[in-house]
């Protein structure tokens, strides 16, 4: 949880410094006040029933917005360029892992441990170090959670970051690293923009 939650706030912070260097602050301030103007006085217009002048201050605002999104194309492929090298990372880390099965036996390596993974005859029960489980399962091997599911002809052993009490839309109530790094990405977002 902690080495994600870092890594998210360095990748952001990267992210930031970028959006900062990147756009002209003065001259973005400014597009975005003129569009704020802009949409008081259309939706004023739009309750006097003056469509002509609406539709006019529409495709103002427009030009505005269009203006605002040239202003952060550079930035936005300097972000993408920086996810892609460095997003690799935790992947490498604390990714799914799949065991190849040979003869219903194979060996999880994890955090410099090998732990021996045995299928029993029937298919679906798994010993994983000292720990046994009907598949799919949740369960630790050594010190780590685990999501253990079969993936084809081997076993994947799904790291869990962060158990939720509720299950959550996309993610269920286990939360791996990515997943973990996109909900703690939103509020560390919202504080470096402030």
């Amino acid at each position: 949880v902690v080495a994600v939650t870092i890594f998210a706030a360095i990748i952001l912070f990267l992210i930031n410094i970028f959006y900062k260097v990147l756009i002209n602050q003065n001259e973005a301030k400014q597009v975005k006040q003129r569009t704020k103007d802009l949409s008081k006085q259309m939706r004023d217009l739009q309750k006097a029933g003056d469509t002509k002048k609406s539709n006019e201050l529409m495709s103002e605002m427009m030009r505005e917005n269009s203006k605002l999104m040239k202003m952060s194309m550079k930035p936005m492929i300097v972000s993408f360029v920086i996810v892609i090298l460095l997003l690799p990372w935790p992947a490498e880390h604390f990714g799914d892992k799949v065991v190849t099965m040979e003869n219903n036996v194979g060996t999880l390596a994890y955090e410099g441990s090998n732990y021996s993974v045995q299928l029993a005859e029937d298919g679906k029960t798994l010993n994983a170090g000292s720990t046994t489980c009907e598949l799919p399962c949740v369960e630790n091997v050594g010190a780590q959670l685990f999501e253990i599911s079969r993936e084809g002809e081997g076993i994947k052993f799904a790291p869990i970051v962060a158990l939720s009490p509720v299950s959550l839309p996309l993610f269920g109530t286990t939360i791996g690293w990515l997943g973990w790094y996109i909900i703690v990405s939103i509020p560390i977002v919202m504080l470096m923009r402030k």
